[in-house]
């Protein structure tokens, strides 16, 4: 999930320098096709079937409330917005509070669209708001750089797509590699090291100016890539492996859910404090880059809680069996709404 974004501006860049963007959609669609039909053919289903009912109202304020949100924040910036962003974010944050309300009265009689009891799970929490955290970084990123290279330093899409590349293959060749490591050594070797490499490779990209070689960006950005490659995998294992088996799904809709919201927060964020230089101009490679130098600087404070949220996990999950109380379960966010609610 995390190097298909990281290899999508080198993709973008290559397609882009020879056709217009409407290919960027046509050439996804008969792969997307393609992996629907392979999927559904070869994919088992290895859980155990229940007789369950779907609540259609929780569904439609689901789908109303983060749709909104994510529109909103996506819109932060946007001076010829078709809506006031700020009105689609408080409508959609009401929504999202309504249908987490409604998820925790549903629990009682065990028919939740999206079961809030995962936050049970410390493990479980602390891994989804690192997951959050990284994904707000990251995902700004991915918009900041390639900004910064194609208009302040006036490099073509293409160029801008290959200076991406190496960062996003990184990711993806170390994927198996953590894998072995996390088997072999536990999560803190690759979490902690790997939070603090965030961190860093993000102020270092807070000092570049118009004459930044070309090759520390580059060693800046794989750096990035390579330090949350040792984090996603090992965090997004310990979180699932410390629910039991019944929530799976539940923390998996959560985490993807969170994520998406995290990436339109991070982008907003992003481009929000990058337009708050004075006399800031996209048109001006010095007032931009003077915004760039902002926002990356904002994007390295917050991942500081990334190294501290890391710190706070364990390297293994307990060997205890999940029996509906593992040694970790604290009551958490869920927990104390539930009985607000109550």
């Amino acid at each position: 999930m995390s190097v298909a974004p990281a290899l999508g501006p080198a993709v973008s860049g290559v397609i882009l320098q020879s056709l217009s963007w409407r290919w960027m959609f046509g050439i996804v669609l008969p792969i997307a096709a393609l992996i629907g039909v392979l999927g559904g053919r070869r994919l088992r289903n290895v859980g155990e079937r229940t007789t369950a009912s779907v609540d259609v109202l929780s569904i439609i304020m689901s789908g109303l409330g983060f749709g909104a949100a994510v529109y909103g924040l996506s819109l932060l910036g946007d001076h010829a917005a078709p809506v006031n962003p700020w009105v689609l974010i408080g409508g959609g944050t009401v929504m999202i509070a309504l249908f987490v309300v409604r998820q925790l009265l549903l629990q009682r009689v065990g028919s939740p669209l999206l079961d809030l009891r995962t936050l049970r799970y410390r493990t479980y929490t602390l891994s989804l708001l690192l997951m959050v955290v990284a994904f707000m970084g990251f995902l700004g990123s991915m918009i900041l750089v390639p900004l910064y290279l194609q208009s302040a330093r006036h490099l073509s899409v293409l160029n801008t797509g290959l200076m991406m590349m190496p960062g996003g293959l990184a990711m993806g060749l170390l994927g198996p590699r953590v894998g072995k490591i996390f088997d072999a050594h536990g999560g803190r070797v690759l979490v902690i090291p790997g939070s603090v490499g965030v961190v860093a490779a993000l102020a270092v990209l807070s000092q570049l100016n118009l004459h930044t070689p070309y090759w520390l960006i580059l060693a800046a950005h794989v750096t990035l890539m390579s330090s949350l490659a040792a984090v996603f995998t090992p965090v997004f294992t310990l979180g699932l492996g410390s629910v039991p088996p019944q929530l799976y799904s539940h923390a998996s809709s959560l985490l993807g859910a969170l994520q998406q919201v995290a990436g339109a927060v991070g982008t907003a964020v992003s481009i929000t404090v990058m337009a708050t230089v004075p006399h800031f101009s996209q048109t001006n490679p010095s007032t931009l880059t003077h915004g760039l130098e902002r926002a990356f600087l904002v994007s390295a404070g917050v991942s500081i809680l990334v190294v501290v949220l890391a710190a706070m996990l364990p390297a293994r999950l307990p060997a205890a069996a999940h029996d509906g109380a593992i040694e970790d379960l604290a009551e958490g966010p869920a927990g104390a709404i539930e009985e607000f609610v109550g």
